[in-house]
């Protein structure tokens, strides 16, 4: 029987479409003298009291007075990347480098990257830093449904990786019943499930579908309990189609994603996934739309570009003017165009399409992951698990993949599925790629992040 409790809303309150009404939907022209407002007192700040923005502004030879406009901003202020952040930590002492205005006293938290692609950054947490950041998630539960009277079920390990914590102090501001997984094994996570009665299940898209094979093999069916919701983050799997249906067709519930970059903590909240897209979270931190190549701000409805942001939180750990996703994103200033909503903020229709830095050239031919994601997960007699390995001879990218069939798949169908990807993935981008079909369960499954794309270039 579940547990009744008083909701921390009213009854008013909990039939809102909006946790914060007035902030998602403030007129653009308001938003906009916001963010301006909000960046020249960050700016003024970073020059003052950070050393690594005030050599960075010597550097260009610009201060704070200088910035007046939101043009003035996205021209004068240099463009960051992580190489920068991972520089500093190489060289100081201190593992946060010469970025971090706080001292020891607000470092509360101590995190890091989950160093998928290499070296993890190192991020400290001031206490305010943890609520705003938890706030960013709440604006998208609250969207899709979600209340204060729900449970939430956390199906993966406490580490040091920021992402999933970061979820908890979401459910911790909107006020749900939390419950940990972390530590069991995935048998005993699907068990805590059927006992626990959740409402949503917080995991990463590939843990998803491992706990549906899992529960195939305990003789339990997940559409079968009380999970509405599967709240997700860490990989681009809701926003591929045969992932999200897969994912929405065996726990029975609605699929949700959240679209972040830990470096960056406040980025965007998704609302309903059937927007089709995701918004950035524009209360804490400004978000622009670049060409990868020349830097040049793009504001055409519809351009696709790569994200850039810069977060609004003064004085605390993580903030951050001007730094590159390398989030490939087709925006739209006003989301209206794209489906029914009074939303204001800006709309990233798709969430995340790919990454500026793994687009492959493929004889003369330029091919994103994503696409090839969306080729092969779609093909029938294959499972949701699989890799893309990259390697460059005479400066020409080579491209294998390799992914599991399904159980039911006779090993002598193996040839054909991977004439029959090689032949889809010919006609939908017009290149040739190895493709290798392995026996169910020769991948590695993971909890947090899965590893899907290697790139070996480097090594050749």
């Amino acid at each position: 029987m579940r547990d009744n409790f008083r909701p921390l809303y009213n009854e008013k309150a909990q039939d809102s479409d909006h946790w914060n009404k007035y902030m998602e939907t403030m007129p653009r022209e308001d938003l906009d003298d916001l963010h301006l407002r909000r960046i020249r007192r960050n700016v003024e700040y970073a020059y003052k009291h950070i050393p690594f923005y005030n050599d960075l502004f010597r550097d260009v030879g610009i201060k704070p007075r200088d910035i007046k406009t939101l043009e003035d901003f996205n021209t004068k202020v240099p463009i960051l990347d992580k190489p920068d952040f991972m520089e500093l930590q190489e060289q100081n002492d201190s593992p946060f480098g010469s970025r971090d205005p706080a001292g020891p006293e607000h470092q509360l938290y101590r995190f890091q990257t989950s160093g998928t692609t290499g070296t993890p950054l190192q991020e400290a947490m001031s206490l305010p830093l943890t609520i705003k950041m938890g706030e960013s998630w709440t604006y998208g539960f609250w969207n899709c449904g979600m209340r204060p009277d729900d449970r939430f079920y956390f199906a993966f390990p406490f580490g040091t990786f920021v992402g999933f914590w970061s979820a908890y102090w979401g459910v911790r501001r909107l006020g749900g019943v939390v419950r940990s997984g972390a530590g069991l094994s995935t048998e005993e996570r699907i068990k805590d499930i059927v006992d626990f009665d959740p409402d949503v299940v917080v995991l990463t898209p590939t843990y998803a579908t491992h706990m549906l094979e899992k529960a195939e093999e305990m003789g339990i069916d997940l559409s079968d309990t009380s999970v509405r919701f599967t709240v997700h983050a860490g990989e681009k799997g809701p926003y591929v189609s045969s992932i999200r249906n897969r994912i929405a067709e065996g726990w029975g519930a609605k699929v949700w994603d959240l679209y972040g970059q830990s470096e960056s903590p406040f980025l965007g909240p998704t609302m309903d996934i059937d927007s089709g897209g995701v918004h950035p979270c524009e209360p804490y931190f400004y978000s622009t739309v670049i060409d990868p190549d020349t830097g040049e701000v793009l504001e055409e409805n519809g351009t696709r570009g790569e994200h850039v942001v810069t977060t609004h939180i003064p004085g605390a750990p993580g903030l951050t003017l001007r730094y590159r996703t390398h989030d490939i994103v087709e925006v739209y200033e006003d989301p209206s165009d794209v489906y029914e909503t009074d939303i204001t903020w800006k709309f990233f229709k798709g969430s995340v399409l790919d990454r500026s830095d793994n687009m492959l050239s493929i004889r003369g031919t330029n091919v994103y992951p994503r696409a090839l994601e969306e080729i092969i997960t779609g093909v029938p007699r294959v499972a949701d698990h699989y890799e893309i390995h990259v390697t460059r001879e005479n400066g020409n990218d080579q491209v294998e993949i390799k992914i599991e069939a399904e159980p039911s798949s006779n090993s002598s169908e193996y040839r054909d599925i991977e004439e029959d990807i090689q032949q889809e993935i010919k006609e939908a981008v017009g290149v040739t790629v190895e493709v290798q079909v392995l026996e169910p369960n020769e991948l590695p499954r993971y909890e947090l992040k899965a590893r899907r794309f290697y790139d070996h270039r480097d090594a050749n």
